[in-house]
């Protein structure tokens, strides 16, 4: 519980206090986006380059992690898309945001961060897996489905040459790579440039949190309670529960690795799920009210989870 006082707590308050600036008007839009630029294409990255390239020797493996948490979360993935399907009536397209929303965790602005802050750089060599995972094959999944079942068989066959392009120029991902790159060939790196990317770093998590709070301000928010409780349960829940059976019970991890994947699949969900919603024209109002209200429920059950997991 101590932990949760001392860590979780100021960590959640600060989306709460980039929610309450947004929401007072003392942030303009174009504000909150030039906020959102920085994070993403500055200090995320610095933060991730820095610690996988500071990264102890990996302590695990790193294939029994990939399945520990992909295997529980693809069949989550599917499960939520079939219960899309046949239950509540969605065509395969605004199934496939729905399944995505109940797996595809923030592990940008809030994951990253987050298990740096508890575990130190030896978090950083999952969080970057899972980081590209999620990239790669969740999302590739979910955007698969779409273009399938929107019927432009042009889009999908050019879809595998834009999810790598995609994971191209995502400068997280890439900095990860980077960084684990010059970790594992013992390339020496100036100091001056280890503390500029330090000083990027720094600010990291505290802005990555606030420009969330200020983003979440201004996301639409619709009608649909049984739908927006459906996908915390999915997202909040069950993802991180199926994914410790994993993790604990079927593969041999180190306890700090193990901690890493089940605190990431706990995540709420993901913005990227409504840039997708928004782009195909998916129910994207339904999407960002998933968004706003497993943040906001997310606080409560990643506290719960920090008091169960940390100190190891």
């Amino acid at each position: 519980m101590q932990a949760v006082i001392n860590l979780a707590l100021p960590f959640f308050a600060l989306i709460f206090t980039g929610y309450l600036a947004a929401s007072a008007r003392m942030l303009s839009e174009h504000t909150v986006g030039g906020l959102n630029t920085f994070v993403f294409y500055f200090a995320l990255p610095a933060l991730l380059l820095i610690e996988t390239y500071q990264a102890p020797a990996a302590s695990g493996d790193l294939g029994a992690l990939i399945a520990g948490y992909y295997l529980p979360g693809i069949a989550l993935f599917f499960t939520a898309l079939l219960i899309a399907r046949r239950f509540i009536g969605l065509r395969l397209a605004d199934a496939s945001i729905q399944a995505l929303a109940a797996v595809f965790s923030n592990v940008g602005f809030i994951g990253l961060p987050l298990v740096i802050l508890l575990f130190g750089s030896e978090a950083a060599l999952p969080a970057v897996a899972i980081v590209m995972g999620d990239t790669i094959v969740m999302l590739g999944l979910a955007t698969a489905l779409i273009e399938a079942d929107l019927g432009d068989p042009r889009a999908l066959s050019a879809l595998a040459w834009r999810i790598a392009a995609g994971v191209v120029k995502n400068p997280i991902v890439m900095a990860g790579v980077v960084g684990l790159t010059l970790n594992l060939t013992d390339v020496p790196v100036a100091d001056p440039l280890i503390r500029y990317g330090g000083l990027l770093a720094d600010a990291a998590g505290p802005c990555a949190l606030f420009a969330l709070g200020a983003t979440l301000a201004g996301r639409p928010i619709s009608q649909g309670a049984g739908e927006t409780a459906w996908i915390c349960l999915l997202k909040l829940i069950l993802h991180p529960a199926l994914v410790a059976v994993a993790l604990i019970g079927i593969f041999d991890l180190p306890p700090v690795w193990v901690a890493v994947g089940i605190l990431q699949a706990a995540l709420p969900v993901a913005a990227n799920v409504y840039v997708l919603a928004q782009r195909y024209q998916l129910r994207p109002a339904q999407a960002s009210t998933g968004i706003f209200f497993s943040t906001a429920l997310g606080i409560i059950t990643l506290s719960l989870l920090i008091g169960w997991l940390y100190p190891l």
